[in-house]
């Protein structure tokens, strides 16, 4: 499988161990679009490796990792009594210790809302929030959440009014997809308003949005809102054209099954209005095939089973509290017994305190270090999800030099800093620092990429400025794709006045012809 060969590098050390297995079992959970065996063992593998690493952190992101996945796939009954623990453990430490808290939430805040607790849903979105960079997209499908959360309990005004902010901010950020959902979110608001005629054409515009953006599962998700409005006004035609685009993408999925539900439902009300039996006995079969299926995974029953779960949890934690504010109670009692034992240990507790704070310094650094490579793998996954073309590679570029500035400042904070081991911990980030910069394979794969879209420029430098050398041509390339001086410092591992006299030399070596030759550069 070629992500487990992308992937294979990461498991040198045992840290690296545990994202291989995470990742993996998340490569092939992408593979099949079901849950398997195969990403059931990695997940596992993955938890267990973390829990003998003895970091807190790194186990709540293996197994939120695993909850997820089984979200992902509809197996509620299974995954709610994990996150249920994994709550819990969350609960008892330092949100800002935890790795990627802003995502960690938001996918809580989801499998909350999923599950019908919309008061926990809303308390972990608003944390998300928190934690979350503006003007991105995991902010923009944070407020598309609360607003969700706000559409559930019926308070129409704030999800309205939570909708518009995310298609404000999809417009912002050029994020098409985003924008139609929170178009199509804005269409069910309207509908419980009464105003089908705008709920129609709203849900349309998201439709359309979908389709064109190869989004398959808002293409579903709208194109069976749309049905369903289209029932509603009796417009029997339209509802049988656009539920054929339901059923085109129904069967892509294996998780599609409740929405398959939701198609033959909608077909058989049309079938019936027709007067038209053919085919409606197959698709009871199926009616009775998917409702039996569904019954302790993916149905209203399941959800409600689940919710159970979570109110009886909450219930315990209720008596549980009752019972530890007794038991303090109790204590008070006694308290005057025990301070002269304390006045004796004071001494003891101050050691173990400085103790504590230096491995908790110790913990938070490594933690870093691992949010930064994770960032590294993030990145390079994207690039190798992605088409190959010059845009793929300066977000590529653009990202790492993103991750290069970070690690800059986080290697001369921790130079700064009275730290008796600064050397060995800024060893670590310099090495990934390292890392980053533009090796000989990334360069031929950008040129590669460069020589498609600006043909006639590189044909330019090849024909009229033979004397450019290999290192000069990485500079102008670079800066013709608007990159400032200082970035491409930071890719190429040099200062910026490297690139300042790398430029002089060049204006010395071509003469006259380097006003022409930047003349070219610039746009």
């Amino acid at each position: 499988m070629a992500l487990k060969k992308h992937l294979h590098h990461f498991q040198k050390t045992k840290l690296n161990g545990v994202i291989y297995e995470a990742f993996l079992a998340n490569g092939y959970s992408d593979y099949y679009n079901a849950r398997n065996a195969k990403s059931d063992f990695h997940y596992q593998q993955s938890i267990k490796k973390a829990s003998t690493l003895k970091d807190p952190s790194l186990e709540i992101w293996t197994q939120l990792n695993y909850v997820y996945y089984l979200y992902h796939n509809r197996e509620y009954a299974y995954m709610t009594p994990l996150l249920l623990k994994l709550i819990d453990k969350i609960e008892k430490k330092n949100f800002e210790q935890l790795i990627l808290p802003g995502e960690s939430f938001k996918k809580i805040g989801w499998m909350m809302q999923t599950l019908a607790d919309y008061e926990n849903a809303l308390h972990y979105l608003n944390l998300a929030k928190k934690h979350t960079p503006k003007n991105t997209a995991e902010y923009a499908a944070i407020l598309d959440a609360i607003g969700l959360n706000y559409l559930r309990i019926e308070n129409f005004k704030e999800a309205e009014s939570y909708f518009r902010q995310v298609a404000l901010l999809a417009t912002q950020i050029d994020d098409k997809v985003r924008y139609g959902k929170a178009l199509g979110n804005l269409a069910v608001v309207k509908q419980n308003s009464g105003d089908l005629k705008e709920a129609i054409a709203l849900i349309n515009k998201d439709l359309k949005i979908s389709e064109s953006e190869n989004s398959e599962q808002n293409t579903l998700y709208a194109a069976i809102l749309l049905t369903e409005m289209y029932v509603a006004t009796e417009n029997w035609n339209k509802a049988e054209e656009t539920l054929q685009k339901a059923q085109d993408i129904v069967h892509l999925k294996s998780y599609f099954k409740r929405e398959e539900l939701k198609v033959i439902k909608l077909k058989l009300t049309i079938l019936k209005h027709q007067n038209n039996t053919d085919g409606e006995l197959m698709l009871r079969r199926r009616l009775l095939i998917l409702e039996d299926s569904l019954k302790n995974k993916d149905s209203d029953l399941a959800i409600s089973n689940s919710n159970w779960l979570i109110q009886k949890a909450k219930f315990n934690q209720k008596v549980s509290q009752a019972e530890d504010q007794y038991k303090h109670e109790s204590a008070m009692k006694n308290i005057y017994a025990v301070i002269i034992l304390l006045v004796l240990i004071l001494s003891f507790v101050l050691f173990q305190y400085f103790k504590k704070q230096l491995k908790t310094k110790q913990l938070l650094h490594q933690q870093k270090i691992i949010l930064f490579e994770l960032e590294k793998i993030k990145t390079e996954k994207k690039l190798l999800q992605a088409h190959e073309s010059l845009n793929s590679q300066v977000k590529y570029l653009r990202d790492k030099n993103s991750q290069i500035k970070k690690l800059k400042t986080e290697i001369q904070q921790i130079k700064e800093s009275s730290s008796n081991n600064a050397k060995d911990k800024t060893g670590k980030l310099k090495r990934l620092l390292e890392s980053h910069l533009m090796t000989e394979n990334n360069w031929n794969t950008f040129k590669k990429e460069f020589q498609k879209e600006h043909y006639e420029f590189y044909r330019m430098l090849e024909d009229d400025f033979p004397e450019i050398t290999d290192s000069n041509k990485r500079i102008l390339l670079l800066e013709k794709l608007d990159f400032s001086k200082n970035e491409i410092a930071g890719l190429l591992g040099v200062t910026p006045g490297a690139i300042k006299k790398s430029k002089q030399r060049l204006k010395k070596k071509i003469g006259d012809k380097y006003d022409i030759l930047f003349n070219n550069v610039k746009f």
